[in-house]
């Protein structure tokens, strides 16, 4: 079974082997994270679940590992959603249109993800590095994942692509 017309695009993005991705995607979608009987049918607000659920201890873990960091809390004072959940969902809504979240210039930043914590690194409008955290700020036991907000602004770009296809091909059969 597929379980997502971007499976091969997640896997080489965020640097996974494809089993490991399609394995997660299946959890997640079991798990009613992500729609419908295959993940193909991915929207931009989920990718923010697909980034959580890739950076888990074990695929079987990925549902409460997404579930927890959704709801880590943000430990610094920034102009950003209260949750990390949110915050990587505004990221990904923002990156396609513009690099400017708040007073953050998102360009070459980078999202760090553990299993309890996520931090957002990249500049800010004056200049200076910032370091935004969500969850628990004490160094963590379990692997930290890092991705490039670049690599997400791509992933986010070819899945609302993909959709606006989509969209088109059913308003021309309907009519």
């Amino acid at each position: 079974m597929r379980e997502s017309r971007h499976l091969g695009q997640i896997a080489r993005l965020f640097r996974r082997p494809i089993s490991e991705v399609r394995q997660t995607l299946r959890a997640l979608r079991e798990a009613g994270m992500l729609p419908g009987k295959r993940g193909g049918d991915l929207r931009p607000h989920h990718l923010a679940d697909v980034v959580f659920g890739l950076c888990s201890e074990g695929i079987q873990a990925s549902p409460r590992c997404v579930r927890e960091l959704r709801l880590a809390r943000l430990q610094d004072a920034a102009d950003l959603p209260a949750t990390a959940g949110e915050m990587l969902r505004a990221v990904i809504a923002t990156l396609p249109k513009s690099p400017v979240l708040g007073d953050l210039d998102l360009d070459d930043g980078f999202l760090s993800v553990s299993d309890d914590s996520v931090r957002l690194e990249c500049l800010s409008l004056s200049g200076k590095r910032a370091v935004i955290r969500y969850g628990l700020t004490d160094d963590t036991a379990s692997p930290t994942y890092q991705f490039k907000l670049n690599e997400i602004r791509e992933l986010a770009e070819i899945v609302e692509a993909f959709n606006c296809e989509n969209r088109k091909t059913e308003t021309y059969r309907t009519a």
